[in-house]
C-alpha cells in the first residue's frame, strides 16, 4: 500500500518537475534565441571598438552554454523526443558539436592564435556564429509555428508574416554599417518592400548605397520573400517540433496549396531543396561567365547575389546598369542562364514536382521493364495535373510571341547594330523578365511604343500559381478566356484537358482579374495626382510593374515623392500577398446556405 502510494506520489513531482522544467526551458530558449539575434546585429550593424566585439563573442559561448545545458534536460526529461520530434536528433548533433566547439575554444583564445592562423580563427568565428543562429531560428520557428494552434485564418497569417519581415528587414538596412552614406526610413522602407515581395524597383542604388553587410541583408529578404515567409518558418517548426495537431497541418495545406495533408512536410522540404539546388548550379554557371570581367571585385558574391535574384524572380542587381552595365551588357551567355533561372523560378513548384514525379514513373517503371521482374507495372493515371497542363504551353506560348514581338518591334532601335546572337538573346531576356523577373538588359525609356504596351501585358499576366513570380498569374488568364469562349459558345461549364473547372475556380479567376483593374486604376489615378510631371504611361507601367512584382521602371522610380514610393511600396505588397487573401484578412467567410433564392435574369 505504501509502495503503490509512494509511485503515485513520486510520478506526481516528476510531472511537476517535468512541466516546469519544459516551460523554463522553453522561456529561456526562447530569450536566448531572441538575444543570439539581437547581439548578430549589433556586431555586424554598428561600428564598434575590438573590445566590444569580444564581449559579444563571449556572450554568443555563454548562450551556447545554455543551448547545450537546456538541450540535455529537454532530452533527460523526455526520451521520447527523438521519436516525437522529426528533428530533434539534428538538434541533439548540432547541440553536440557546440559543445566540442567550446571544449576547444581556448586554443583560439590565444593572444598570437589569429595571427598565426587568421583562416581557423575565421572559420572558428562563422561557425560559432552561424550555428548559433541557426539553433536560435530553430527554436523562434517552433515559436511562430505555435499561433497556428490559435484560430488565426490562413490569410492573416499569411499577409502577417510577410509585413512582419518587410517591418524587419527595414530595421536592418537602416543600420550603420549597412549602407555606406545612411539611408532614411522611407527608402529602407520601400527597399524591404521591394525585396521581400521580389519586385526589385528601387530607389537607390544597391552596389553604390549599400555595403557587403548591407547586400548580404539584401540577399537574405530576396530569399526568404521568394519561397515565402511560412515556408521557411514551417520547416524549421515542422521539423523541429512534436505533436503538430490537425489544425496546424490544416493550416499549412491551405498556405501551400497542397492536397493532402500526409504529403505536407514532405513538400516544404521539396521546396527549399530544390530551391537551394536550383540556385547552386545557376550561381556556378553565372560565376563561369564573369570570371573574365574585371570591373567585378567580388566574382562569387557577384554570382551568388544574381542567381539568387534571377530565381526568386527579384530582378535587383550590384551594378549601377542592372544588366545593361556596360560590364555585362554583350555578355549574352549570362542573359540566357539568368533567363533560364527565372523561367524555373516562375514556372511553380507544383508543376516542377509534378513533372519530376512523372520522371520517377517512367523511370522506375522502364528499369523494372528492362531487368525483366515479372510483375505487373503499377499504371498511375493522370500524372500530369491540370495546372501543369496550362502552365507549360502557356508559358512557351507567352515566351515565343514576347520574344518574337519583341525582335521585331525593336529591331531598328534598341537592337539595331547587334549580331544575331545578341538579338536572339536580348529579345528573349525581353520577354522572360517582364513575367515578374525585373532585369533590364536595355534602356527601358528608349522603348518603342508597342513594346512597351507588350512589356504592360506580360508583367500584368505574370507567372506561375504557387512561383516565386507575381501577376495574376497565367492560370487565371487562361481560365477567364476559356470561360468567355465557354460563353460564346453557349457552353455551362469550363473544360480544360478534359477536365471540368469548378465554378468556385471559375469565379476566383476572375475576381483576381477585375480586383488588380480596379487597382491598378486607382493607384494610377493617385500617381498621376502625386506625380504632375509623370506621364500617364510611366504611371501605369509602374503600377503594373509594382503589382505584378516585376521591377522595371521607365526611369520613374528614382524620382518619386514620398508619398508616391508608399503607394507603389504597398502596390508591390498587394501584389506579392494578393488582394482576395489581403481582403480576406478583414471580411469574415460566410456559412454554406443550404437553400438557393428563384433565378432571375438582368440586361448585361
Amino acid at each position: 500500500m505504501f509502495s503503490v502510494e509512494f509511485r503515485y506520489r513520486a510520478r506526481k513531482i516528476y510531472k511537476s518537475v517535468k512541466q516546469i522544467v519544459e516551460l523554463v526551458s522553453n522561456v529561456l530558449l526562447f530569450l536566448a534565441s531572441f538575444l543570439a539575434i539581437i547581439l548578430v546585429i549589433y556586431r555586424f550593424g554598428f561600428d564598434m571598438p575590438a573590445d566590444y566585439s569580444h564581449e559579444i563573442y563571449y556572450t554568443y559561448r555563454a548562450i551556447v552554454r545554455l543551448f547545450v545545458v537546456l538541450g540535455l534536460l529537454r532530452f533527460l526529461f523526455n526520451f521520447r523526443l527523438l521519436r516525437a520530434e522529426k528533428g530533434f536528433w539534428i538538434e541533439v548533433l548540432v547541440l553536440l558539436f557546440l559543445f566540442a566547439l567550446t571544449l576547444f575554444s581556448k586554443h583560439f583564445d590565444r593572444l598570437d592564435f589569429e595571427a598565426t592562423n587568421p583562416f581557423l580563427f575565421k572559420v572558428e568565428r562563422i561557425l560559432m556564429y552561424g550555428v548559433v543562429l541557426l539553433l536560435s531560428i530553430i527554436q523562434l520557428s517552433k515559436q511562430i509555428f505555435v499561433v497556428l494552434r490559435s484560430r488565426v485564418k490562413a490569410e492573416v497569417l499569411f499577409a502577417a508574416s510577410f509585413l512582419f519581415i518587410i517591418l524587419f528587414g527595414a530595421v536592418l538596412l537602416g543600420l550603420p554599417n549597412a549602407t555606406y552614406e545612411g539611408i532614411s526610413f522611407t527608402d529602407a522602407l520601400f527597399t524591404s518592400t521591394s525585396a521581400v515581395c521580389v519586385t526589385g524597383l528601387t530607389v537607390v542604388d544597391t552596389g553604390t548605397t549599400f555595403t557587403l553587410t548591407g547586400q548580404v541583408v539584401l540577399l537574405m529578404l530576396i530569399q526568404v520573400g521568394g519561397i515565402g515567409v511560412m515556408t521557411f518558418t514551417s520547416f524549421f517548426a515542422m521539423s523541429f517540433l512534436s505533436g503538430t495537431s490537425f489544425h496546424d497541418q490544416f493550416m499549412m495545406k491551405n498556405l501551400l496549396n497542397e492536397a493532402s495533408l500526409s504529403d505536407i512536410f514532405r513538400t516544404v522540404v521539396y521546396i527549399i531543396l530544390t530551391t537551394f539546388i536550383i540556385e547552386g548550379i545557376g550561381v556556378y554557371l553565372v560565376y563561369m561567365q564573369v570570371q573574365d570581367v574585371a570591373g567585378i571585385d567580388n566574382k562569387l558574391f557577384f554570382a551568388l547575389f544574381h542567381g539568387v535574384s534571377a530565381f526568386c524572380n527579384a530582378g535587383f542587381s550590384t551594378l549601377p546598369g542592372n544588366l545593361y552595365d556596360p560590364l555585362i551588357r554583350h555578355l549574352y551567355g549570362l542573359q540566357v542562364i539568368l533567363a533560364f533561372l527565372i523561367i524555373f523560378g516562375g514556372i511553380g513548384f507544383p508543376i516542377l514536382f509534378n513533372y519530376g514525379r512523372l520522371l520517377h514513373y517512367g523511370i522506375r517503371n522502364k528499369i523494372k521493364c528492362l531487368l525483366g521482374m515479372n510483375y505487373k507495372v503499377i499504371h498511375e493515371p493522370r500524372i500530369v495535373s491540370t495546372t501543369t497542363r496550362i502552365v507549360l504551353p502557356t508559358t512557351l506560348i507567352l515566351l515565343v510571341v514576347g520574344t518574337a514581338l519583341f525582335w521585331i518591334f525593336e529591331n531598328h532601335n534598341v537592337l539595331d547594330g547587334m549580331s544575331f546572337t545578341g538579338k536572339f538573346a536580348t529579345s528573349f531576356m525581353g520577354a522572360v523578365t517582364p513575367r515578374t523577373a525585373g532585369f533590364n538588359n536595355v534602356d527601358m525609356s528608349v522603348l518603342h511604343v508597342p513594346t512597351i504596351f507588350l512589356t504592360i501585358v506580360l508583367m500584368w499576366i505574370g507567372a506561375a500559381p504557387m512561383s516565386t513570380g507575381g501577376g495574376i498569374k497565367v492560370t487565371t488568364f487562361v481560365i477567364a478566356l476559356k470561360n468567355i469562349w465557354a460563353n460564346l459558345v453557349g457552353n455551362d461549364r469550363v473544360v480544360i484537358a478534359h477536365r471540368q473547372l469548378t465554378r468556385e475556380n471559375v469565379n476566383r479567376a476572375h475576381s483576381i482579374i477585375i480586383l488588380s483593374i480596379l487597382w491598378i486604376i486607382l493607384a494610377v489615378f493617385v500617381i498621376v495626382i502625386l506625380e504632375p510631371k509623370a506621364t500617364l504611361t510611366q504611371a501605369v507601367f509602374e503600377i503594373v510593374s509594382a503589382l505584378g512584382t516585376v521591377g522595371l521602371t521607365l526611369d520613374l522610380t528614382p524620382h518619386l515623392c514620398v508619398a508616391s514610393k508608399m503607394i507603389v511600396a504597398l502596390t508591390m505588397f498587394v501584389g506579392r500577398v494578393g488582394l482576395i487573401t489581403l481582403l480576406a484578412c478583414f471580411i469574415r467567410h460566410q456559412e454554406v446556405k443550404l437553400y438557393t433564392y428563384p433565378d432571375e435574369t438582368v440586361i448585361v
